[in-house]
C-alpha cells in the first residue's frame, strides 16, 4: 500500500520587530531648540552692573508708585473725616430765621454771626422757649429787659405785652436792639457784650473797676463767675462757626499802590 507524501513544511512569516520592553532605554527624541530671542538668554548677555542698574531704577518706579498711591489714599481719608467733621459741626450750629437776624443785626452793626451764636446758646432756636427764670423766646428776654427795650423802642402803649415776645420777628428785633445797645456801651468787645447780655452789664462795670478781673479798667482779662465765663466761651466759639459756614467775614480789598 502506498501512502501519501508528507506536506512540504510551511515557512514561517518573518514578523515585525516587537517595541522594546519597558526597562530599556527609550529612543532619544529630538530635543526642541530655544529660540534665539529667549529672555533669558537676553538678560544673561547684559553686564552685571547694568542689570543691577536696571533691578534699581525699577524698583525706585515701584517704590516711587506706592508711595504715590499711599499718599493718595491718605489724602482721601483726610477728606473724608474733614467732609465728616463740617458736617457734624453744621448739624450742631443750624441756622434758622437767617433774614430776621440778617436784617435786625445789621441795622444794630452787629455781626449777625453773633446773633445766631446767642440764640443758639439761649434757645436752640426754639421760638416757645422759657427758662426757669421766665426768660421767653429765641434770644430768651427778662419781662423787664423786654419791657425796657419796648420803651426805648417807643413801643410800650397798649399793643406791646411779654406774650409776643414768643414771635420770632419781635423776639429778634429786640433781642438784636438789646445786643447793640451793649455793642455801643462795650466799644464792640464781643467779650463784654456777652457777658453783659448773660449777667447784666452793671455786673460787668463791676468787674471791670476790680483791679483782680480787669488791669486796665477796660479789658475784662478774667470773667469771675463760672456760668458766666462757661456761655461766653460757648457763644464765641458758636460765632466762630457761623462765620465759617453762614457769614463769612468779606475779604479786605488791598490798598491802593502809592
Amino acid at each position: 500500500m502506498n501512502t501519501p507524501p508528507s506536506p512540504a513544511p510551511l515557512r514561517r512569516r518573518r514578523q515585525a520587530p516587537q517595541e522594546p520592553a519597558s526597562g530599556a532605554a527609550p529612543r532619544r527624541r529630538a530635543q526642541a531648540r530655544k529660540p534665539a530671542g529667549e529672555p533669558g538668554r537676553f538678560w544673561q548677555r547684559i553686564p552685571p552692573a547694568l542689570r543691577a542698574v536696571i533691578l534699581l531704577l525699577l524698583l525706585t518706579a515701584f517704590l516711587t508708585g506706592a508711595v504715590a498711591v499711599t499718599r493718595s489714599y491718605l489724602a482721601a481719608q483726610e477728606e473724608r473725616r474733614r467732609l465728616e467733621a463740617e458736617a457734624a459741626e453744621r448739624a450742631q450750629h443750624p441756622l434758622y430765621y437767617a433774614d430776621l437776624i440778617t436784617q435786625y443785626a445789621l441795622s444794630q452793626e452787629l455781626d449777625p454771626a453773633l446773633v445766631s451764636a446767642v440764640i443758639l446758646c439761649e434757645s436752640s432756636f426754639d421760638p416757645a422757649a422759657e427758662s426757669r427764670l421766665g426768660a421767653r423766646g429765641l434770644m430768651q428776654l427778662m419781662e423787664d429787659t423786654a419791657a425796657w427795650i419796648a420803651h426805648k423802642l417807643g413801643e410800650d402803649d397798649g399793643s406791646y405785652s411779654f406774650d409776643r415776645l414768643y414771635d420770632p420777628e419781635v423776639n429778634i428785633r429786640f433781642g438784636t436792639w438789646y445786643l447793640g445797645y451793649l455793642s455801643r456801651r462795650f466799644d464792640g468787645d464781643a467779650t463784654k457784650i456777652i457777658c453783659a447780655y448773660h449777667a447784666g452789664q452793671g455786673n460787668v462795670d463791676s468787674w471791670l473797676s476790680n483791679p483782680l478781673y480787669s488791669h486796665d479798667g477796660v479789658t475784662l482779662d478774667t470773667i469771675p463767675t463760672q456760668d458766666t465765663a462757661a456761655y461766653a466761651s460757648r457763644v464765641l466759639r458758636a460765632q466762630a462757626v457761623y462765620q465759617k459756614y453762614y457769614f463769612p467775614q468779606p475779604t479786605p480789598e488791598p490798598s491802593p499802590a502809592l
